[in-house]
């Protein structure tokens, strides 16, 4: 609303909500941050309440469901710690436990997730570690750290279809 006589513009509630939407679009993109629809998937993935977000960022009360409703961007370190929490469900369950959360359909997800990247792993690996196609160095160099690797690329895969689903 303007008015002609002494030009002040007024804006009623809503052009003030869809403005301060727009804003918190236009920084993530230009930050690189994850979308406020990236993290509703995130947390769905996991079946994880905005308050469990919010105690396993150590953020404060509402904070989560700004930033997923869109009004407000989340910080770079947060969205950093979220993209882990997104592609390793170990990291997803360590933040849980330290939270002290206690929320059975979350943890079912995690489990479901990491015996998804069990079968995944035996799928392209076997019970050896190895394809069967590995070659004789590869196989003598020892399952040790490349093991551990194809392990958690498995893991993260896993977690990654969850999402996707």
């Amino acid at each position: 609303m303007f008015c002609e006589r002494c030009g002040n513009i007024s804006y009623i509630g809503k052009q003030i909500s869809e403005h301060e939407f727009a804003i918190a679009a236009a920084i993530r993109a230009t930050e690189g941050l994850l979308s406020a629809e990236e993290l509703r998937r995130i947390r769905s993935k996991y079946r994880l309440k905005q308050t469990d977000m919010e105690q396993m960022l150590s953020t404060g009360p509402k904070t989560w469901t700004r930033w997923e409703r869109g009004k407000v961007p989340q910080s770079k370190a947060a969205d950093k710690l979220i993209r882990l929490i997104a592609e390793d469900p170990d990291v997803a369950r360590s933040l849980m436990e330290q939270a002290k959360i206690v929320n059975p359909e979350a943890c079912a997800a995690v489990a479901r997730i990491e015996a998804d990247a069990w079968v995944m792993f035996q799928e392209l690996y076997g019970p050896s570690g190895r394809r069967p196609n590995d070659t004789n160095a590869a196989i003598a160099s020892g399952p040790g750290a490349e093991t551990f690797e194809k392990l958690r690329s498995v893991r993260r895969a896993a977690a990654a279809r969850a999402e996707a689903a």
